[in-house]
């Protein structure tokens, strides 16, 4: 009985925490069947009533994503600083992948012993003496 007292506060975050909307299943899986689905169905419909989470219902599926409202604005500042940096981290992946290209090419200029690749040092094709 206890494990059912967690389950809203654990819903409740795991929810916050991705910030994306998910099924009961999606749930249930999510959090490695922690709590069963009839617990999770009727904490998000506690959660859902007591308006700190939203229910979509899509057919016969229902969708529970957290109130947005609920969640603090975020500044433009920080959005272009966060613009900027993710920017830079590009920039860093693509110099990352040419130089890990390069290194690839450099690498298969040369064999097994480290000796220059057998066809372009004029030797024949096997570089064993």
């Amino acid at each position: 009985m206890s494990k059912e007292k967690e389950a809203p506060a654990k819903i409740l975050k795991y929810l916050t925490d991705q910030n994306r909307p998910y099924s009961a299943i999606d749930i249930l899986n999510n959090l490695h069947k922690e709590f069963g689905k009839t617990c999770i169905t009727r904490v998000l419909e506690q959660l859902v009533s007591s308006g700190k989470i939203k229910e979509k219902v899509y057919g016969k599926q229902k969708v529970y994503v957290i109130d947005q409202s609920q969640l603090p604005d975020v500044d433009e500042k920080e959005l272009t600083a966060m613009d900027k940096k993710i920017a830079e981290l590009q920039e860093k992946v693509t110099a990352a992948k040419s130089k890990t290209k390069s290194m690839e090419g450099q690498l298969r200029g040369t064999d097994c012993n480290g000796q220059e690749d057998c066809r372009t040092a004029g030797k024949s094709d096997s570089c064993e003496e």
